[in-house]
């Protein structure tokens, strides 16, 4: 593990992370994962699937004056959605940017369809000179995300698509096996030093690389459809 910056080799997550690309914090009883993405030139902030109880990430952007322009969600199941509405109410500017595949539940939700953004796949985020790619990885939820970000190194946002040696479960919603295994090829393909961050906080370690996941994790090294079916 000790090609991840230190803040991400850790056991727990270690909070705001001063001219770092990522930080990472661990929030509610579902141990949450949510990420700040920092513009430090601009001093520009993206916000990922955020929880509820957001007074610590807040906080940090007060103290270290970084305006928060983006609410990036990889995916709208009720964890990684708890804190939306605290955020649309504190920033009347800011908007919430989903696939449309999974904006229903934001619908649900109540959340009025004029702070949504929708973003499609291989779509570029700004933020700054920062930039993000939108990547389309159904599996877990239909309409799921990974956000990429390439500098200064690559880090794959991955929510529930890609866990440390494991993925999403498929047998919710709008979950398939069939393009579970489908976005795992994709994810494939991406340079093996890409850092994965998961949305959750399921094993020991707090991030992982494409290159260990291929040799460690099972779902990565299934050539099938039904070999991933048949995992436990």
């Amino acid at each position: 593990m000790s090609n991840l910056p230190k803040h991400l080799a850790q056991d727990s997550a270690t909070g705001f992370a001063h001219n770092e690309p990522v930080s990472q914090y661990e929030i509610g009883s579902y141990r949450n994962f949510v990420y700040l993405i920092v513009d430090w030139k601009m001093r520009l902030a993206a916000i990922v699937d955020p929880q509820e109880d957001l007074s610590e990430i807040l906080r940090d952007l007060k103290e270290n004056q970084i305006q928060l322009k983006e609410i990036l969600l990889t995916h709208t199941h009720h964890d990684h959605i708890a804190g939306v509405p605290e955020l649309l109410s504190t920033f009347s500017e800011l908007k919430v940017t989903v696939h449309a595949q999974d904006q229903h539940r934001l619908n649900e939700g109540k959340i009025p369809q004029n702070r949504i953004k929708n973003i499609r796949d291989g779509e570029i985020i700004e933020l700054g000179e920062t930039r993000l790619k939108a990547l389309h990885t159904p599996g877990h939820s239909a309409g799921e995300l990974c956000y990429f970000l390439t500098d200064p190194q690559p880090y794959l946002l991955t929510g529930d698509t890609v866990f440390i040696r494991d993925c999403g479960r498929t047998d919710l919603g709008t979950g398939s096996n069939s393009e579970m295994f489908h976005s795992i090829q994709k994810i494939k393909t991406l340079p093996q030093e890409t850092i994965f961050l998961p949305g959750h906080h399921y094993q020991k370690e707090c991030a992982t690389t494409l290159m260990r996941e291929l040799r460690e994790s099972p779902p990565f090294g299934c050539t099938s459809v039904e070999e991933l079916a048949a995992l436990p």
